[in-house]
């Protein structure tokens, strides 16, 4: 009871994020459409993970190694700071937007494939093909989200920015699933024989 209640909960939950992000990606396009129309409102609406510094910058930590280079693009030079949305070319602006839809759109198919895993756990069907395919796929969308996360290009007015990024967790991420993937492989050749010996 407790179990199905644990899962009824998680079900739930993967759910609202999915319609939550869905929501995002709706007022995301909103705002870059909105953005070519009325440029002056968001004046002061700042780029995050975009900042000008030294002309290169490499950085690590436990979860990114990071490659940042800056160049300058004519006779004034880059200011150092934040990146705000008015500054940017409307080619990187297109670039950024369908770079993080990419990656949002990735997490709703994430959790599509979370609440069929759930469901099928539910029912009691733990063990069976469907769900060591739902973690292959699960492993292939933690890459996707690798590769889309694995780089940041903007450009201003004045400067250039271009980073290379290596992101760790998504490829923690993606080598659990694929060793899931195998044990519940494991476990439905297990179950398939147990049900021939009956």
């Amino acid at each position: 009871m407790e179990r199905n209640k644990l899962l009824t909960i998680a079900l739930a939950v993967s759910n609202i994020f999915r319609v939550l992000i869905i929501v995002f990606i709706t007022l995301f396009t909103f705002g870059i459409i909105h953005y070519q129309f009325n440029p002056d409102l968001y004046s002061k609406v700042e780029l995050s993970g975009y900042n000008f510094r030294t002309a290169a910058n490499l950085s690590t930590s436990f979860y990114t190694s990071a490659f940042e280079f800056t160049s300058a693009i004519g006779t004034k030079p880059a200011s150092r700071g934040p990146i705000y949305v008015q500054d940017a070319s409307n080619l990187s602006l297109i670039i950024f937007y369908l770079q993080h839809v990419i990656i949002l759109a990735i997490w709703v198919l994430m959790l599509q494939q979370i609440a069929r895993l759930i469901q099928s756990v539910k029912v009691l069907q733990t063990f069976r093909q469907n769900n060591s395919n739902v973690f292959r796929k699960i492993g292939r969308y933690c890459l996707l989200i690798f590769i889309m996360t694995g780089f940041r290009w903007m450009e201003t007015e004045n400067a250039s920015y271009f980073g290379i990024y290596i992101n760790y967790l998504p490829l923690m991420f993606m080598l659990g699933a694929f060793i899931l993937a195998e044990i519940f492989d494991e476990g439905n050749k297990l179950y398939e024989a147990e049900q021939l010996t009956i």
